[in-house]
């Protein structure tokens, strides 16, 4: 069977996902209108999330280098600490400061804990199995979490709707349970030291031969930074945009997270495959009008029943793992930690004003823009880089055999 082959530590590492994917679908929808409610408007919710950019920045490179020369489960521990803290600083949040606070250490754990999960994946996995056990993975996760939003979206109206006394309980059990979670998965991981490194490694001559080591690097980089700018305007906004702008209540933002799971897992397996056997692009390629859509009818949307429609399309164009895969692959095994830390590092500077761009639009009298300009930056620039720039890494024996 496909996870008897696979590594204990794949194996924790869906423990962790599918434990932290049901706890975070308890609060996913609501951050942004909990952070409206200790005070926040949009620029400054914006602004939040641009100064949690700046934090990556800075950290992104060392903390790349970090996953690449120690243990794994040691920095993976130190990640799950802080994300934990994080989500303390959530349910005792005083105004909107406290959240502010939580959004600039936030970074540490997708430099620490998340980084270090995708290299023991990655590096635990086939080639003609990567794109299928990353799928698996947040398979599992969304499958276990699916019985999480509308319950949630229940105890937020029994505790006073979309208020800040009627969110804070669901921050409270979040935290509980991932310090349950996190204590059990590092307790169970197996340690995964460094691979051997020469005597003269230093940390800007890795960086150097990170860079030297495949084909496309820069053109990648440059995806990865107008994604940050595409999800850097949408991401902050989203929800509240369907609460505020289309009426969506509690439930409906609840049906929105199911939605969009339930199409995700059914078009998961397959969408994988054909990453798996026709290649990475052809994958991107297939699910990208989805995501596209998903767009296009949350602008057009006449009212909040049409969102859930939408939201049918964004768990499509988010059902395929291709587009991590196939950066993943672009580099030596050796040489993924560092590569995630230089990609974010690029990436953050740009997410930096995103946000706050995002902000501006959606307080200036036309929010639909945070959807329609990064469709445009989306279909017009990264798609084509991908497509000339970007070079394809199945290779076809692998994929003729998977």
């Amino acid at each position: 069977m496909f996870l008897d082959r696979q590594s204990h530590n794949y194996r924790m590492m869906l423990v962790r996902t599918a434990g932290a994917h049901s706890l975070m679908n308890l609060t996913t929808n609501y951050d942004s209108i909990y952070t409206s409610g200790l005070g926040a408007d949009p620029v400054t919710l914006g602004s939040m999330s641009s100064a949690g950019s700046f934090v990556n920045m800075l950290i992104s490179l060392p903390s790349g280098w970090v996953s690449d020369v120690y243990n794994l489960k040691h920095v993976m521990g130190v990640g799950m600490a802080v994300q934990i803290l994080t989500i303390a600083l959530y349910a005792f949040a005083g105004d909107w400061w406290w959240i502010l606070l939580a959004m600039m250490i936030s970074p540490l754990t997708d430099a620490l804990m998340f980084r270090s999960q995708m290299v023991m994946i990655s590096d635990g996995l086939r080639d003609e199995d990567r794109a299928s056990g990353m799928g698996l993975r947040l398979v599992l996760a969304q499958a276990i979490g699916l019985a999480v939003p509308i319950p949630a979206a229940l105890l937020v109206q029994r505790f006073g709707g979309l208020t800040v006394k009627g969110l804070r309980p669901l921050y409270f059990l979040r935290l509980a349970g991932m310090m349950t979670l996190y204590l059990y998965t590092y307790l169970r991981l197996n340690d995964v030291p460094p691979r051997p490194r020469s005597e003269s490694a230093s940390f800007l001559r890795d960086l150097r031969d990170v860079m030297r080591g495949g084909r496309g690097l820069k053109a990648w980089i440059g995806v990865g930074c107008l994604g940050s700018v595409v999800w850097g305007m949408i991401d902050p906004f989203a929800f509240l945009y369907a609460a505020e702008v289309k009426g969506a209540d509690a439930v409906t933002l609840g049906a929105l997270v199911t939605v969009s799971t339930v199409t995700s897992i059914l078009f998961s397996v397959p969408l994988n495959r054909i990453a798996d056997r026709r290649g990475r692009k052809a994958a991107i390629f297939l699910i990208r009008p989805a995501l596209y859509l998903w767009m296009l009818l949350v602008v057009l949307a006449p009212g909040p029943s049409w969102l859930i429609v939408a939201w049918v399309f964004r768990g499509i164009s988010d059902s395929s793992h291709a587009f991590e895969t196939l950066g993943l692959e672009l580099v030596p095994a050796g040489h993924r930690g560092r590569w995630l830390g230089i990609t974010s590092t690029f990436g953050s500077v740009f997410r930096i004003p995103a946000p706050i761009i995002g902000g501006l639009l959606y307080k200036g009298g036309s929010p639909g823009l945070i959807f329609l300009v990064p469709l445009a930056i989306d279909l017009g620039l990264r798609i084509p880089l991908i497509a000339f720039k970007v070079p394809e890494t199945l290779k076809r024996g692998v994929a003729a055999n998977a």
